[in-house]
């Protein structure tokens, strides 16, 4: 393995790019170069969030715009899901 600094890439970061890749058609060059990370890191982690989100009923729909933590809060409350149902769970 090569001798650099490993930068974690914290499931935070790794669903924010993968919803910012969903929403906004970013592409892993640039979600990459956003994050500071190797595009395979964000290849890797859209490809393990991806499944999670669709197995929970996640959909990114083009109509609704979620700006901050509160406002995701809130719309799974209008969806009929329960917040916690979407958080990582620890293990």
């Amino acid at each position: 393995m090569g001798g650099g600094p490993k930068h974690q890439f914290v499931f935070v970061d790794r669903l924010l790019a993968t919803l910012v890749h969903l929403r906004h058609g970013a592409t892993h060059d640039v979600l990459a170069c956003w994050f500071s990370v190797d595009r395979s890191t964000i290849t890797r982690a859209i490809g393990e969030v991806r499944p999670l989100l669709a197995e929970r009923g996640c959909t990114v729909r083009p109509d609704v715009r979620l700006r901050t933590l509160g406002e995701v809060v809130a719309h799974l409350g209008t969806s009929g899901r329960p917040a916690s149902s979407t958080a990582p769970r620890s293990g």
